[in-house]
Formats: structure tokens, sequence, C-alpha cells
């Protein structure tokens, strides 16, 4: 069985990554605009949280994210995240803190070398995605 997969742009991969570090050393945070399977913008937030061990990404900008997603067509289909000391991989707060099953999640692991991996979290698993 192959792994469900999703694009997402060298430009907006680029994005991501820029944000996190900038963030550092908490953790990034930000939500994807979708189109199908594609990742066709990005919205950078804040981190209501304000911790290198977890996020929240702020009402007023999830809001206004949305707001903007919609009214050009798309539709708010994932968030991305850091871990400024650590991988690519939710953890178990990542995990149970996930609510929207049909989101991908990105998880830009910022320990050397940036890497950027996404997941599909449903009913307390992590089942990576293929990026493209």
């Amino acid at each position: 069985m192959t792994r469900p997969a999703v694009r997402l742009p060298e430009g907006l991969r680029r994005r991501i990554v820029d944000h996190c570090r900038a963030e550092a050393p908490n953790e990034g945070c930000g939500l994807l605009a979708m189109a199908g399977d594609e990742v066709v913008d990005v919205y950078p937030t804040g981190n209501r949280e304000d911790s290198p061990s977890a996020y929240t990404v702020p009402p007023e900008e999830h809001f206004a994210a949305l707001t903007r997603a919609e009214s050009r067509g798309l539709r708010l289909g994932g968030v991305f995240h850091s871990h400024p000391r650590g991988g690519a991989r939710p953890s178990t707060i990542d995990v149970r803190k996930a609510l929207e099953p049909s989101w991908v999640y990105v998880v830009v692991g910022l320990r050397g070398a940036p890497t950027v991996r996404a997941w599909s979290i449903r009913a307390g698993r992590a089942d990576e995605v293929d990026l493209t």
C-alpha cells in the first residue's frame, strides 16, 4: 500500500523553515492553505505557548488565516511547527493535541540540518505522509 502524498513546493518549504529558524529557541508554527493535496500558501503565526517544547496557534491568527484562505477559494488543511532541538517526528504531546484528522501535520526538525516531514494524525496514531 502506498502512503498518501502532499505536494509542498520548495519556496513554501523554505518559508516554513525560515520562520521556524527565526522563532528558535521556541517552537515556530503556522497554518497551511491547501488546494486538494497541494500546499499553496503558508501562514506563519506566533506561538501562544512561547515555548521550546509546545505550540498553539493564537486563535486570532488562526481566524485571520482561515479568512484569508477562504477568500481565495482555499481551505486550511494543515499546520506546521518546529522541534528546535529535535527531529521531524510528532511528539507525544503533538499527537495528543492533534484535533483535525483530515489535516496534514508538518514537523520541522532543527537539530542539525533542517528536516521537514509530514504526518497524518488520527485516533492517537501518527503515520508519515510523503512530501513531494
